[in-house]
């Protein structure tokens, strides 16, 4: 077993010094050289020890896996040992089993940045921002990000336990999220209001930039007056679907973003092609922003292009490449450099700031609409009222006092918010319909009756009186 393992030192040793990473020792100080060669000894020497003193006959093959993910681990929270390649590619590609939810590194911990609308984690009401501090008992103080986005996944129909720690919340909570087959459609698009075209882009993939020049050429069709842009709980992904959709906006040649690598080496990306609207613009953001929709963002920031509302962003824009390994089925993604926008802010540190900071629900008021989801209340209320019940509401509450039919729907309103605050559910008026608009069946009412977005239609009709005035 010694000469094992002295086969093993000699081996790494001799690796280094014939490996094209020896390029890169020419390049550092014999100091380092010497620091990296006794540490391959101290390693070797820790092999030996176990080998000969540990209870248990441990396979070789984990322990080196295990040391190499250690390795990875004190870089940063993105690069990442891959033992199967190919099957991480297919994980990668259309609908897996999950839970729905991407997840990040922030402050040392594993972090929710979005949870989809619509899928398991979101239902169960799991939040962005909400720290995982538990997966099905495991502890993930010690547990790397992809580790957990594994344990996350799974066969859809199982289910999966997670702690969370949420911010200004004293005891954790504890959710069971039945795993289902995942599929998040790319890009939502409606003409709201006064001709308000609405875009939300949930994850940018390669068809993502065409879905939005088709959206853009239904809306002038319309005859839209601005539009509203919501990257909201958007993840990320693509490069270059991002920068495709900031070229939609900007003129041509303007630098949309610039990556940043190991030794000062920069790559700008600019706008292409010429800018297909010039209409009074709103780019909705928040926590759960994070990668492609941060460099749209900071672009449509930077050149003044329109305005950033909402909240700051998740902060993750950093740059992974994948480097296949010798005569293996292996490979390494490493982190090789960060985004920064135009004016030069690294994404990857601080995230964007909006332009105008916006109000979303706040905590409270997002538990209760989970408890008010579904309740027998508000499904009565619609079924009597009809699909159309809040349009009926916003007409009612501006008619005059003699209207009857408006002073009976008036009047049920109230004793249906009277009977929700009997059952301790308290929420704010908006709060209440915007849970009645979850319940109806037509798109646009959740849409319109989010505070945020509410607020981004009142800012574009400042915008559109500045356009007109200059």
């Amino acid at each position: 077993m010694k000469k094992y393992l002295i086969c093993i030192m000699g081996f790494a040793l001799l690796t280094l010094m014939i490996h094209p990473l020896s390029e890169v020792f020419a390049e550092d100080t014999d100091t380092d050289q010497n620091i990296l060669l006794e540490n391959i000894a101290l390693f070797s020497e820790i092999l030996a020890i176990i080998e000969q003193e540990h209870i248990d006959d441990p396979d070789k093959k984990e322990q080196i896996e295990g040391a190499i993910k250690g390795m990875l681990r004190t870089l940063d929270p993105y690069s990442q040992f891959i033992p199967d390649y190919i099957a991480f590619r297919t994980q990668n590609q259309g609908n897996y089993g999950g839970v729905g939810m991407t997840v990040g590194i922030r402050d040392e911990g594993i972090t929710v940045i979005t949870p989809f609308k619509g899928n398991p984690a979101a239902n169960a009401g799991v939040q962005s921002g909400d720290v995982i501090s538990l997966i099905d008992g495991e502890s993930t103080a010690v547990m790397s990000l992809d580790d957990a986005v594994e344990l996350l996944r799974g066969e859809p129909g199982t289910s999966v336990s997670v702690t969370l720690n949420r911010p200004k919340v004293s005891r954790p909570i504890e959710v069971t999220i039945t795993r289902e087959v995942i599929r998040i459609p790319s890009v939502e698009k409606e003409i709201i209001g006064n001709n308000i075209g609405y875009i939300k882009i949930n994850t940018f993939l390669q068809t993502t930039a065409n879905d939005v020049d088709n959206a853009l050429e239904e809306f002038n069709q319309h005859n839209i007056r601005g539009i509203i842009l919501d990257l909201r709980f958007n993840p990320g992904g693509l490069l270059g679907s991002a920068v495709d959709i900031s070229s939609d906006f900007l003129e041509p040649g303007q630098l949309v973003v610039y990556s940043k690598g190991k030794g000062g080496e920069i790559e700008p990306f600019k706008a292409v092609g010429p800018a297909r609207e010039k209409l009074p613009l709103i780019v909705l953001v928040n926590g759960g922003s994070a990668s492609a929709s941060e460099i749209v963002a900071g672009a449509i920031k930077d050149h003044g292009r329109g305005l950033v509302m909402g909240s700051q962003t998740f902060g993750k824009a950093s740059v992974q490449k994948v480097f296949s390994l010798n005569d293996s089925k292996a490979a390494v993604k490493l982190t090789v450099a960060h985004y920064f926008t135009p004016n030069d802010i690294n994404i990857d540190e601080i995230g964007i700031k909006p332009d105008v900071e916006t109000a979303y629900f706040s905590r409270s008021e997002v538990q209760m609409q989970v408890k008010l989801r579904g309740h027998q209340k508000i499904k009565s209320f619609v079924e009597e009222n009809g699909d159309d019940v809040l349009e009926k509401l916003f007409v009612a509450e501006h008619a005059p006092r003699e209207d009857r039919q408006s002073s009976k729907l008036l009047r049920s309103y109230r004793k249906l918010t009277d009977s929700l605050t009997d059952d301790q559910i308290i929420l704010s008026d908006i709060g209440v319909k915007y849970v009645i608009a979850l319940e109806t069946k037509n798109i646009k009412d959740e849409i319109m009756h989010d505070p945020q977005v509410r607020a981004a239609m009142e800012q574009l009709k400042v915008l559109e009186l500045f356009a007109k005035k200059n």
